[in-house]
């Protein structure tokens, strides 16, 4: 997905990376972005609270992957002012189906890309009351019922190890 929109619909990769590295709430929080709340140098995302589902600012982590396709999104020419998403949630929506297809993908469901955030993070950083933090839950228990051991820790380092393209 992520090299598809690379290549072929630049305006998507911003939407997938956040979602996909980030767990950034899709559409709700995701639409609300903008390039003032990347920092690539500390490497953190900030939610402002208007921005946020529960109205509470918090902080998400930038991975190493995560920065390093947002680089390949910027020496694209991708716009770097304003909002990150730079479509209306139909818009949106439009790019997704086309970018699924390309990568084979058949079924989707609303929440899977930021599921495997949470289950991928947990499995490689085991911290789950951090994990509660970054995604905006209120629950540590339902956090740990939901993504304990959803993915084996040798799954979650290649999840972390998904880079451009050189």
């Amino acid at each position: 997905m992520l090299n598809h929109a690379l290549e072929h619909d630049l305006r998507l990769l911003p939407f997938l990376i956040l979602d996909c590295f980030c767990g950034i709430r899709p559409e709700g929080e995701s639409v609300e972005i903008e390039w003032r709340d990347i920092d690539l140098d500390d490497k953190v995302v900030t939610i402002r609270p208007e921005v946020s589902k529960t109205h509470r600012r918090r902080f998400i982590d930038l991975s190493d992957n995560a920065v390093a396709w947002l680089r390949a999104y910027i020496d694209r020419g991708g716009v770097t002012t304003g909002r990150i998403i730079q479509m209306t949630v139909i818009a949106l929506r439009g790019h997704r189906r086309p970018n699924w297809r390309a990568a084979g993908i058949t079924k989707w469901t609303q929440q899977v890309i930021r599921h495997s955030y949470c289950s991928n993070w947990l499995a490689k950083h085991g911290d789950v009351n951090k994990l509660v933090l970054m995604s905006g839950h209120d629950s540590v228990d339902t956090m740990w019922r939901a993504y304990h051991r959803g993915t084996p820790k040798a799954e979650a380092e290649k999840y972390w190890d998904i880079f451009p393209s050189k």
